[in-house]
């Protein structure tokens, strides 16, 4: 069963030129960040500045992007992967906000970890079947050949196969448009690959009338103790120091272009923009509007 969100709406528009883009909650997920992040020495103080203790609700965000024709979903949270309790809200945000999965026209994966894929299906039953889904070849190739157990899998690999598994369906319904390179997929939409979480960890960017929004995945996890320092290390991340090293050049392009950031685990909707201080950057959540 689904997280239920309770009292929380689970949805947030936000313009970004022509287009609507609606953060969709699939919930959160409880996380020890000192066992996420390396047990970095500098971590119990970077949370008590933020009045956060080791273990951080953390968001799992989605976002959906409206166009004229199309109704495009970037990620697609847990599913059941996490059990009963947390994450799985995907459908039901959805609904709340006015969508039925059957709308959604695409998806945008920005890789196949367990709280990104796992809402794409249930017990082998697309869950959004009229998608065509998106996602850099290498994130493919990458599960096609851990796909079968081995003695040799890390810890990653072993606790996101099952992400592969949901995201199957659809490669085997012919429902997967990949891409290999840094590409345009909509007019106003387009790609950029950060591998290093990932073997084709992808940032997708929407441009419209001169505003620009980044989705950046996992580019970070918690804001409260990455934003401070880059290289602080990931443990889900399949190449620890290309991922930092991503993260760096990531952080400085935002904070430089001020650009807007969708990410789909700082706290909910996730969008703000980078500002960078002497000790690091720092997070500016927008400022909520109602839209009206």
């Amino acid at each position: 069963m689904a997280q239920q969100i309770g009292e929380q709406a689970g949805y947030y528009h936000l313009p970004i030129g022509d287009v609507e883009v609606i953060a969709i909650s699939d919930g959160t997920v409880p996380v020890s960040a000192s066992g996420l992040l390396n047990h970095d020495e500098r971590i119990p103080e970077l949370l008590k500045k933020d009045f956060l203790s080791d273990t951080v609700e953390t968001s799992i965000n989605t976002y959906l992007i409206k166009t004229g024709k199309s109704l495009i979903l970037v990620d697609a949270g847990s599913g059941n992967l996490f059990g009963p309790v947390h994450g799985g809200a995907l459908v039901s945000s959805l609904e709340k906000a006015g969508f039925k999965p059957e709308e959604v026209t695409d998806i945008l994966i920005t890789h196949i970890h367990l709280d990104h894929t796992g809402g794409l299906s249930s017990d082998g039953r697309m869950i959004f079947p009229n998608a065509i889904i998106h996602i850099n070849q290498k994130e493919i190739d990458f599960w096609q050949s851990h796909e079968k157990p081995d003695h040799s899998d890390t810890r990653g690999i072993i606790s996101n196969r099952k992400s592969y598994l949901n995201f199957k369906p659809y490669l085997q319904a012919g429902k997967v448009r990949s891409f290999q390179r840094d590409t345009t997929l909509f007019p106003g939409i387009s790609t950029h690959e950060y591998a290093g979480h990932t073997a084709g960890h992808t940032v997708y960017e929407l441009q419209s009338k001169g505003q620009r929004l980044l989705f950046w995945g996992d580019l970070i996890h918690v804001a409260s103790i990455q934003f401070s320092d880059a290289g602080i290390l990931n443990e889900y991340d399949f190449d620890k120091l290309k991922a930092a090293a991503q993260r760096k050049k990531a952080y400085a392009e935002a904070a430089n272009s001020e650009c807007i950031i969708a990410a789909d685990h700082i706290s909910f909707p996730g969008i703000g923009h980078i500002r960078q201080v002497a000790t690091g950057y720092v997070w500016v959540p927008i400022n909520y509007q109602t839209g009206k």
